[in-house]
């Protein structure tokens, strides 16, 4: 598993995992964002749209699926689809049920299936379709698969949760790497998950301040972060030409890179706003004071509720997360630090030495001092 922040290149890092691997595997990529719904969603969908991705990429690269193997998992996406109702009358073929069932999967099994019909095993059976597809196709000398799965980092808590927690997205034949929610990745709740996977490895954020020895956050500004984020602003600059290059005033840049809390799309998301803003002004560079009404037009996008700032005010101050519940009259008890973590109320650094720690996004801090002089 691969876990960050949601724009916090985990999409990036996991394409150059797939160049550097193109020459040992057959890399599957599968994007679970385009092909399913955002919300109605579960392991479900997810198992049969990497089997059927699968499938298709092994087409792709010239591997003729047995025909038997084509009809067995025919049978088994039938039992989990109600395939009278995707499919209609006819001859039911693999590229004709692979379009259809496409549709399908973007509004996701119908409830009645679930309730009505048991899922697992069907799903089981597809798994064990699949994976006899796979070890077919590697005993024709095709390279060992590699499947990685994009976009499900952006579910929702309970439903990746639900979703990871089985043991059916272990249960393919090859390699796989999933991007998960960040949230759940530093959730009490993440031991079950974590007990199908080997591994999972942390995409942090670039540090905009350093932490001290304890782990405690400090306002003491990380230069080499802040270095490392206004490099990326002045590279894109450079591919617009050399008028652009001091597009940017050094005040106002080092605020974007602060306020950004070291996460790439949020620092993009700054400067592109900062630019609008000087361009409504008619202004040819982008001020300090330009920058600051760039950082309030982005504040605007967060709602902070009552029950997040004592957690905020304490992750603030010990940089760790908490385990505190709040009980939510729409969602129940939650876990508020899997919240905050979720809409990046809170962001996740690593220190070469101490390890990981945690604070408040600091385009949030004004909030929270606010907070804290109405509550010493």
């Amino acid at each position: 598993m691969l876990s960050g922040h949601r724009g916090g290149g985990k999409t990036t890092e996991l394409r150059r995992l797939e160049q550097k691997c193109l020459n040992d595997y057959t890399v599957v990529w599968v994007d679970t964002d385009t092909a399913l719904d955002k919300f109605n969603i579960g392991y479900a969908e997810v198992v049969v749209l990497i089997g059927m991705t699968i499938v298709q990429r092994l087409t792709d690269v010239g591997w003729q699926l047995p025909k038997k193997l084509e009809q067995d998992l025919l049978e088994s996406l039938a039992r989990v689809t109600y395939q009278h109702k995707v499919t209609g009358e006819g001859k039911l073929e693999l590229p004709k049920l692979f379009k259809e069932l496409g549709a399908f999967l973007k509004v996701g099994f119908q409830r009645e299936t679930t309730k009505k019909r048991e899922v697992r095993p069907a799903l089981s059976d597809i798994v064990d379709r699949v994976n006899a597809i796979i070890t077919a196709a590697e005993a024709n000398n095709k390279p060992k698969l590699l499947v990685i799965v994009d976009g499900l980092d952006r579910k929702e808590f309970r439903i990746a949760l639900e979703m990871f927690s089985s043991s059916l997205l272990t249960a393919l034949n090859c390699h796989i790497v999933y991007a998960i929610p960040i949230s759940l990745r530093y959730s009490p709740a993440f031991r079950q998950p974590m007990e199908g996977f080997g591994r999972c490895l942390d995409l942090a954020n670039i540090a905009v301040f350093k932490c001290d020895e304890q782990k405690y956050p400090t306002e003491n500004p990380d230069r080499l972060g802040r270095h490392i984020l206004s490099t990326v602003i002045e590279k894109r600059l450079e591919k617009l030409g050399t008028s652009y290059k001091n597009m940017f005033q050094p005040d106002a840049l080092s605020l974007l890179c602060e306020k950004s809390g070291g996460v790439m799309r949020d620092l993009v998301r700054l400067a592109r706003t900062a630019c609008e803003v000087a361009l409504c002004k008619q202004a040819k560079h982008v001020d300090l004071k330009t920058a600051q009404e760039a950082v309030r037009e982005v504040r605007r996008g967060y709602s902070i509720e009552d029950y997040h700032f004592p957690e905020l005010d304490r992750v603030h101050r010990t940089g760790a997360l908490t385990s505190n519940t709040f009980d939510s009259p729409r969602d129940g008890k939650i876990v508020i630090c899997d919240e905050l973590m979720h809409y990046k109320f809170v962001l996740g650094y690593q220190d070469p030495e101490l390890g990981r720690w945690f604070d408040i996004n600091p385009i949030l801090l004004e909030d929270l001092k606010r907070w804290q002089a109405t509550n010493p």
